[in-house]
């Protein structure tokens, strides 16, 4: 079976209206189930579990069968290594969270995190680093805390089955106008060779659908993805297969 995994990427209180969109795009296209990356204190600011709207909405989600992922704690570099001036700088804008902390670090700030879910009663299956970013040696420490599976741009992690899948994301960079045209051509190339696969990943940011031209492409690989016959599923379920 081909699968598509839909990720939207960087909830937060100030990024739910749009993230309800994407919802509402992509479901009216045919997309069933989504992962949510939750940032559960977005670059340092209100805790999203001070914010009932937003939780409501979320379990709301959940109660539909999305899977709530952990997005790293801040999504953020506070003062970021002069060293790391290219993930923080230009790949990121300061995002980098889990590039550069130490393995006590790692664990402190998942388990922060994991006081949100398990207030809220939600499984917390996967853990995904801001941008994808995080040593694969810290793999082990996901894994002995229990996720399923975690993820970089390029692959898919099964933690449990000690199993990686090829298949990298399709994601778009919208905070420049030279970079939304980069990544429409880069998109429509990538999107042609996924379908020889039999998993593509398709990960939205807040500001994604902001752009036509962004939310046009969006839309048609979503619709050619489905009518190639890929059925969406959430990476937690996908882990199981």
């Amino acid at each position: 079976m081909k699968h598509l995994i839909v990720s939207l990427h960087d909830f937060h209180s100030g990024s739910r209206e749009l993230i309800t969109e994407q919802v509402e795009f992509l479901s009216e296209l045919g997309v069933t189930g989504f992962s949510i990356l939750v940032v559960p204190r977005f670059h340092m600011g209100k805790p999203l579990s001070e914010d009932k709207e937003s939780l409501k909405y979320l379990d709301e989600r959940h109660a539909a069968g999305d899977e709530m992922v952990i997005h790293g704690y801040y999504h953020y570099v506070k003062d970021p290594r002069p060293e790391n001036f290219f993930w923080n700088r230009l790949y990121t804008n300061q995002e980098s969270e889990f590039f550069d902390i130490s393995d006590g670090e790692v664990r402190h700030r998942i388990d922060l995190g994991l006081q949100l879910w398990q207030k809220q009663g939600w499984q917390a299956k996967g853990f995904i680093p801001p941008a994808w970013l995080m040593p694969d040696k810290q793999n082990a420490i996901l894994k002995k805390m229990g996720f399923t599976y975690t993820n970089r741009l390029k692959t898919i992690t099964l933690l449990q089955k000690k199993k990686t899948i090829e298949t990298q994301s399709l994601c778009y960079s919208a905070r420049a106008a030279w970079r939304r045209s980069l990544s429409l051509s880069w998109n429509h190339a990538l999107f042609n060779k996924l379908r020889k696969l039999d998993t593509i990943r398709l990960s939205l940011h807040p500001d994604d659908l902001k752009y036509p031209q962004l939310r046009q492409q969006i839309g048609e690989i979503t619709e050619m993805a489905l009518a190639d016959g890929y059925t969406p599923i959430t990476y937690a379920r996908y882990a199981t297969l």
